[in-house]
């Protein structure tokens, strides 16, 4: 599910045009082009080759941006220091853009006081007059976040020494499942959700919240998922799950998951959140044996990451010769593909989806309704290996008021039934792969 601390973020780069103009040829163009299109993926491979030809500003721009979609938050933050040097050059817009980045960057590891200093700045800039009020409204809200959160120690997850064992419940639900594990307070012990797609803290309904203790630190933060809606701010000093230890744990505190009226049986009232996820490490889920390893000793990563980080975390695979990218969330009960990837594959979609039915995604802050059609199975090869996934929806675009269609930026949502359709699958949001084993 989509959990996400809403924050401004403006970055709308167009300098392909100044990129013709810049000494540094081919390397140059190549790597503007690549931002402009937003394919990271293709960036990261090809930039070690490209960075002595390219262009000093562009080249910290890359960087920057190459640094974030790793995860390497830090490095991102270094590199955006050295994009503001070259300010004249790249414009307001891209230096304004890449201030929001930044932030970003301090959200994603916890740097809660330079994040304070963050969005000071980006209110310092808005306009004044209504135009800025939703942009004010959602700093305001991050500020009062970072505030409560900044004097509080960061997130640490404290695990033995040796394989580690965690149950798993593949649980059906609706149309598909969830990965549900228990956590533990004290003697109180609380089903949640293993969910990919809730970023910077986890979520719980009031009434879980307040079975487990958590502490209420702050009032009125904005998050999003299906729709927008506003949290209380929970900190909780220690839970376990298996043998896991984690401390300092944040959570987005709401009445309830799901909006009033959508009701969907056996849902879990809390789900794990990524920033808990990626420092656990390498995890191993062996589908058999319902249980998720954290393996003593990590494996080999491969040499090509398909996860990269962009506010939530994605995963790029191919079908045929065409790269797929879609968002690595395991709150989604299943896989579903996006308008985009109509778009891309309309011909075949359209002779083998059957009739049009209509869709509902619900999540919180609203029900999503879309019209799709339903390939019979979609195989997608990921890190070398195939994987076949049975009834994928593909939702149809649909259309401003102006006529134009509304075409989604990625291929759609990667959901729980790519652990489900393989015997052993190891993944790891911090060295970013998603590997099938068997």
């Amino acid at each position: 599910m989509r959990y996400l601390l809403t924050i401004f973020f403006t970055f709308a780069i167009s300098f392909q045009l100044y990129a013709q103009q810049l000494s540094g040829g081919d390397a140059t163009v190549r790597v503007g082009e690549l931002i402009n299109s937003s394919d990271y993926i293709t960036l990261s491979e090809e930039l070690p080759a490209l960075r002595a030809k390219v262009s000093k500003p562009i080249l910290a721009l890359a960087d920057a941006l190459v640094a974030h979609h790793e995860g390497r938050f830090e490095d991102s933050n270094k590199a955006i220091d050295m994009v503001n040097e070259y300010a004249p050059e790249l414009g307001g817009e891209v230096i304004l853009g890449m201030q929001n980045l930044s932030l970003i960057n301090y959200l994603a590891s916890e740097n809660y006081k330079a994040g304070i200093e963050m969005v000071q700045v980006l209110l310092s800039l808005l306009p004044e007059g209504e135009s800025a009020d939703e942009s004010r409204r959602q700093l305001e809200s991050t500020l009062r976040w970072l505030t409560a959160l900044s004097s509080k120690e960061a997130v640490v997850v404290e695990r033995p020494k040796q394989d580690v064992a965690i149950p798993v419940e593949v649980r059906d639900l609706d149309d598909g499942k969830h990965l549900v594990v228990d956590v533990k307070v004290g003697d109180k012990t609380e089903e949640f959700i293993f969910d990919t797609g809730c970023g910077n803290s986890n979520i719980i309904s009031a009434a879980a919240a307040e079975r487990l203790g958590v502490e209420i630190v702050a009032e009125d933060i904005i998050i999003s998922g299906v729709g927008e809606g506003v949290a209380k701010l929970g900190y909780l000093p220690e839970m376990h799950i298996g043998d896991v230890t984690i401390r300092n744990a944040t959570f987005y505190v709401v009445d309830k998951l799901l909006p009033e009226g959508v009701e969907v049986e056996g849902l879990c009232e809390a789900a794990l959140g990524t920033h808990i996820i990626r420092k656990m490490g390498e995890i191993r889920f062996e589908r058999e044996s319902s249980r998720f390893v954290l393996p003593a000793q990590e494996s080999v990563a491969p040499k090509v990451r398909n996860l990269f980080f962009a506010s939530q975390y994605y995963i790029w695979c191919n079908e045929g010769e065409e790269k797929i990218v879609m968002q690595f969330d395991t709150g989604n009960t299943k896989t579903r593909l996006s308008s985009k990837y109509y778009e891309r594959f309309k011909a075949r979609v359209n002779q083998d989806g059957g009739e049009v039915t209509r869709s509902r995604s619900a999540g919180f802050g609203g029900v999503e309704l879309s019209d799709v059609l339903t390939l019979p199975e979609v195989e997608f090869v990921v890190g070398g290996q195939a994987l076949c996934l049975k009834k994928v929806t593909v939702a149809l675009p649909i259309q401003y008021e102006d006529g134009t269609p509304f075409i989604e930026p990625y291929d759609g949502v990667a959901g729980t039934d790519l652990f489900d359709a393989a015997n052993v699958v190891t993944f790891d949001l911090k060295r970013l792969f998603f590997r099938i084993d068997k």
